[in-house]
């Protein structure tokens, strides 16, 4: 575990192993506790952004998702980097919910990353409990219906892939509401089962690293004078 302080942001970067046994307390200490992961592109748009900034930081569990983070914090040992490159906490945390018999409700905007989203988890383990699934286009209607239908299905997990910063914006400002143990909010471009990114994700990733740098080096900058 390392306290990271990025464009001002806050966070805490940890191991998969400690990420994990993080999560073994979340399900069982009676609250919903959320968990995203933290891309160069959030920190430039979140840096920028004041009530963004708000919401990475109230999430219980941040995930490094790109090894430039790493360096940016000096923390880039080989074992973290080889652990973000193939998504490893996420696909062990998948198989400890399919090997404890989790119950697990997904959450996405549209059926098509819907369907993907299920195909990504299978190829994991293919006996997933999967007890409910909505798709909500618009995160401004029909809130209190997704939160009966979680809520009478009680599921352990919600997991959800959005846009960003939607989804950051809906776990900050619906958690309160819903019954469940985690809320993990996945990547939008990164693939589940692989750790891979689309052709896409990576040039959207190289756009981002350069602002990164050049951001990271002005707040620095800033900061010292």
């Amino acid at each position: 575990m390392r306290k990271i302080n990025l464009l001002g942001i806050q966070l805490m970067d940890y191991t998969t192993r400690e990420a994990l046994k993080i999560t073994n307390q979340y399900l069982s200490n009676g609250a919903l506790n959320t968990i995203s992961f933290v891309s160069t592109q959030i920190l430039v748009e979140a840096g920028e952004h004041p009530e963004q900034k708000t919401w990475i930081e109230d999430v219980d569990l941040s995930i490094c998702d790109e090894p430039d983070i790493l360096h940016a914090s000096g923390n880039a040992t080989r074992n973290r980097l080889k652990e973000i490159e193939v998504g490893e906490f996420t696909k062990e945390f998948i198989y400890r919910l399919a090997r404890n018999r989790k119950k697990i409700y997904l959450l996405t905007d549209s059926e098509k990353r819907m369907e993907q989203l299920k195909s990504e988890l299978l190829a994991i383990r293919d006996d997933l409990l999967i007890v409910g699934q909505r798709v909500q286009p618009e995160l401004a209607k029909g809130i209190e219906a997704l939160a009966n239908d979680i809520n009478d299905v009680v599921p352990n997990v919600i997991i959800s892939r959005f846009p960003y910063p939607i989804q950051e914006q809906m776990m900050y400002e619906n958690r309160k509401m819903l019954n469940a143990d985690i809320w993990i909010a996945l990547p939008e471009h990164k693939l589940v089962h692989t750790g891979k990114r689309s052709r896409y994700a990576k040039i959207l990733m190289l756009f981002y690293k350069k602002m990164f740098k050049k951001k990271l080096s002005q707040y620095n900058n800033e900061k010292a004078e």
